[in-house]
């Protein structure tokens, strides 16, 4: 998938309530697949006798991508316009029982306006 290709991919907007906790400057955005792999989670859902919830692993997720800016920031002086994000999730694959990192990309972008998103997407090997 291109630059372009993923800017164009269908995205799922999240929490402004969210956003506002964890200090995030724009909005966020996750492709679908970010979504359903780093988020979602099924109602009553366990993994060893733990039960996560989607509001929780989309904060954990905001946290990890305010704390890599504000990380950058400091050290550059200024908010970067692309950044990895690392975090820890459990896959929901039936199968794994213990969490996994998944380094993501946090790609920011302004619209037609000048109001900036940030999408969060697969890193994708060239």
């Amino acid at each position: 998938m291109t630059t372009t290709e993923r800017a164009h991919a269908p995205a799922i907007e999240a929490d402004p309530d969210l956003i506002d906790l964890t200090g995030l400057p724009a909005s966020v955005a996750y492709t679908a697949d970010i979504y359903a792999d780093c988020i979602a989670w099924p109602e009553g859902y366990t993994v060893n006798g733990r039960r996560e919830d989607a509001t929780e692993r989309e904060y954990n997720l905001l946290r990890a991508l305010a704390a890599a800016l504000d990380g950058v920031r400091k050290v550059i002086g200024v908010r970067p316009s692309r950044v990895i994000v690392q975090v820890t999730r459990t896959p929901l694959d039936g199968k794994s029982t213990t969490p996994r990192p998944v380094r993501l990309l946090a790609d920011t972008r302004r619209d037609e306006h000048g109001a900036a998103t940030i999408t969060i997407s697969r890193i994708r090997r060239r």
